[in-house]
């Protein structure tokens, strides 16, 4: 059973898994619970960053139970092996400050 909450809410929510990544630890979850949505807005993706854009990656590394928000520039794009499967996967490097344990947040440029 997965369980999430909100940023500031103790309130845990059942979690389905729609997806998985094994390859790129990564899943896919959904929330049945229309109180876990309410005030929420949809994350539109945009394109894949180009080289020298500026991004904010968001996470929550170890030691922490709070959001943390760093800016930096992408300075490298490239088919890279992924240690946590057999597969070469898209990376994106930036010169960000990145946390022990944030290493796989999300980066967003200016148009998400």
């Amino acid at each position: 059973q997965i369980k999430v909450k909100r940023r500031g809410d103790d309130k845990k929510y059942v979690a389905k898994v729609l997806a998985r990544g094994t390859e790129c630890d990564l899943a896919m979850l959904s929330v049945e619970n229309e109180e876990f949505w309410r005030g929420t807005e949809p994350l539109q993706l945009g394109r894949l960053p180009c080289l020298q854009d500026s991004v904010t990656v968001v996470g929550y590394p170890l030691g922490g139970d709070t959001i943390s928000v760093t800016k930096g520039v992408v300075s490298r794009i490239e088919v890279t092996p992924y240690a946590h499967g057999t597969s070469d996967l898209l990376g994106v490097q930036i010169d960000a400050a990145i946390n022990a344990g944030n290493s796989g947040g999300p980066a967003f440029n200016e148009q998400g």
